[in-house]
């Protein structure tokens, strides 16, 4: 459990679980892969570990990636809500706004929201450097393998960050040793953090679930098939 009151995190909209306090503690000393399913916060502990670096480091910056632009939105609007930051400061960055006005945003901020893709051009563009940022954040880190834009971004954000932290955030990593290995080694990833729906720590706050099975008949031409 956390000892630290983080001052950037607004308490009074929620409170964290016992087991995203944990995983949070870990998350802020290592660069750390967290595999936590669907819809029991991954994002919180995100915000959790953002509140700390930013109290941390309070003139550096955050930056928060997932892979498609309703992710992204979603993300921005958990940030706005969740940390004591002006809301003109926590920003989402897409390909539809001008490269010239990309830079202007990239300097304002404190938080940027943004796809990989469009990170990895404007790094490639010279456009965004990562010197001040305390952290990144790889959503669906998953996809951190082989060329897709994580990998390059990670790579950067290591080699150019005064103080660089990581954290990846998954809900399946794969089944192949292979490739959560891969994923390690492109994040640098030092802890990992999993729970799943039976841990004790999270059972009590896992929703049951009823099934019902609805059967029909397929149609002729699926049954030629």
């Amino acid at each position: 459990m956390m000892e630290i009151k983080l001052k950037l995190f607004n308490y009074d909209k929620v409170k964290p679980r016992l087991y995203q306090e944990t995983i949070t503690a870990t998350a802020i000393r290592k660069n750390t892969l967290v595999v936590l399913p669907t819809g029991l916060g991954k994002t919180l502990i995100a915000v959790l570990v953002t509140a700390y670096r930013l109290q941390k480091y309070p003139k550096s910056k955050v930056l928060i990636m997932a892979p498609t632009r309703p992710l992204c939105a979603q993300h921005q609007k958990t940030f706005k809500e969740l940390l004591k930051i002006e809301s003109k400061r926590v920003i989402l960055v897409t390909g539809r706004i001008k490269p010239e006005k990309r830079k202007l945003l990239y300097e304002n901020a404190t938080i940027i929201v943004s796809t990989p893709q469009c990170i990895k051009n404007d790094l490639e563009r010279g456009i965004l450097k990562l010197t001040n940022f305390s952290l990144t954040v790889f959503d669906e880190s998953h996809r951190c393998v082989k060329d897709y834009a994580y990998t390059f971004v990670a790579k950067k954000y290591l080699k150019q960050s005064l103080y660089p932290l990581i954290l990846g955030l998954t809900a399946s990593p794969g089944g192949k040793i292979e490739k959560i290995n891969e994923i390690k080694r492109n994040l640098r990833i030092e802890a990992v953090e999993i729970r799943s729906e039976t841990d004790k720590d999270v059972a009590p706050y896992v929703q049951r679930t009823k099934r019902q099975w609805v059967y029909v008949e397929l149609p002729l031409s699926l049954i030629h098939i």
